[in-house]
């Protein structure tokens, strides 16, 4: 970059000062209004040259209704009086746009402090104008519907939890109106029970940690009673540090209740079912007892276990919150402790991971492990006592679940292909693998054998 000696005469540096504003228009006028002055910016803004505005009245940048209202007149008496006049408002072009400008009027002083005319800075702040004109249109939509939204009650909430806002369906919901809740604890909305176990608090955290937090839980009005309140608590931010919490919740006690009581009926069902399969399961039982066939005896005695492992997962259905759903950890620990029970002479070892699954696919994943456990017994220790492990693990995509034994491996007839075999057993088992579309892998160890159905994760 060239460089250049810096002016000697102090006008000069005023005058450069002046001349390189181009993004502000400064001119000067006497203390009746007439342009002394006009730069650089003052061109480029207004549109006027300097021989075009020097000895005009500057009013002619003043919309007409403000010409008719003196406003030109009242600011330079008002820069005179106080020392300084600040303004905004529209201004008008050479070409007649017009454009929503801040200014500033101060007086110039001599020598001698004595007052001989005027100045004045103009900036174009139309775009800001533009700016400010959508976010506070923006805001006020915001506002009606929100004010618009009985049906939900959404409010706001400073870091400590204190209430900031309140709209119409917090009001026609909780029952206090706005001047009475807002500025108070919103820790009053919760029942006692829930704000000793810091509710709102955990709430918050979750919902800054996590950028949102559901929730469910009763809440109470202003009148004492409650209601089941299904919600969502959001972080507000402001630049990079937290402002607060929004708070959006709606009355869903008529759906929360008719929940509960299809979950009880679900529940009486699954009880009443789980009943009715132990009975059938009794029933085959005696018949295996008093079949004079040993043949006959066994594949009741098969049936009656096959009954028995439905009748278990309807059992640990009822007694759970949720009857939609099974924890296979716990339903196969205690599946293969009631086989084990049943076979005493054996031991079976399970290791799980903890994996919950539907109530469907439950029934079939423990009537697999069910055929393959009893297989075991039969096959794998046919004359003595003997261990059976099951074991389950999860991938990114899918269940691994085993079932090995010690014993005296496969027999030399068994066939791994699909449609080899005679064994209801095995046809079961496949059949089963088949339902929950999964793999089956056989592998003859010598001694023992191992079963591993690879089953996807998201069927």
């Amino acid at each position: 970059m060239d460089r250049y000696a810096f002016p000697r005469e102090d006008t000069d540096i005023y005058r450069h000062i002046v001349e390189s504003a181009l993004d502000y228009a400064i001119f000067t006028t006497d203390l009746d209004g007439t342009v002394t002055t006009w730069s650089a910016g003052a061109k480029n803004l207004f549109g006027y040259s300097p021989h075009e505005m020097i000895g005009q009245n500057s009013a002619i940048i003043f919309s007409f209704d403000d010409q008719l209202a003196g406003v030109p007149l009242k600011e330079r008496r008002v820069a005179l009086r106080q020392g300084r006049a600040d303004d905004n408002r529209w201004h008008v072009g050479k070409d007649g746009s017009m454009f929503w400008a801040s200014g500033l009027m101060m007086p110039l002083r001599n020598d001698a402090g004595g007052v001989y005319g005027l100045m004045k800075v103009v900036r174009d702040r139309t775009q800001t104008l533009q700016q400010d004109e959508t976010l506070r249109s923006s805001q006020e939509r915001l506002q009606l519907i929100l004010q618009s939204a009985t049906d939900y009650a959404i409010f706001t909430l400073d870091q400590g939890g204190q209430i900031i806002s309140w709209n119409t369906g917090a009001c026609r919901i909780f029952g206090f109106e706005e001047q009475d809740i807002v500025g108070r604890d919103a820790r009053i909305l919760f029942l006692p029970e829930d704000r000793e176990e810091n509710a709102l608090e955990s709430e918050m955290k979750t919902a800054f940690e996590r950028g949102r937090a559901e929730n469910e839980r009763f809440h109470l009005r202003k009148d004492g009673t409650t209601f089941w309140g299904s919600g969502l608590t959001m972080p507000l931010r402001a630049h990079r540090d937290r402002a607060g919490y929004l708070k959006v919740l709606r009355d869903d006690t008529e759906r929360h209740f008719a929940d509960e009581h299809q979950q009880v009926m679900m529940r009486e069902i699954s009880h009443r079912v789980k009943n009715s399969l132990m009975l059938v399961a009794g029933m085959l039982a005696m018949q295996a007892r008093l079949a004079q066939q040993p043949e006959v005896g066994r594949a009741l005695s098969d049936a009656e276990a096959r009954v028995g492992t439905i009748a278990q997962v309807h059992d640990q259905l009822w007694r759970q919150p949720h009857i939609e759903t099974v924890d296979l950890a716990d339903f196969l620990s205690s599946l293969c402790q009631r086989l084990q029970q049943s076979a005493s002479q054996h031991d079976v070892s399970v290791d799980v991971e903890p994996w919950v699954v539907d109530a469907d696919r439950a029934i079939q994943i423990a009537l697999l492990v069910n055929e393959l456990v009893t297989n075991a017994f039969k096959h794998a220790y046919p004359d003595a006592s003997g261990r059976v492990t099951v074991r389950a693990r999860s991938t990114d995509d899918e269940i691994l679940l085993e079932v090995a034994d010690g014993g005296k491996g496969l027999p030399a007839e068994f066939s791994s292909f699909e449609n080899d075999g005679k064994s209801l057993g095995m046809r079961v088992v496949r059949g089963l693998v088949q339902q929950l579309k999964a793999e089956l892998e056989i592998e003859d160890q010598r001694p023992g054998a191992r079963f591993l159905i690879r089953l996807p994760r998201n069927p």
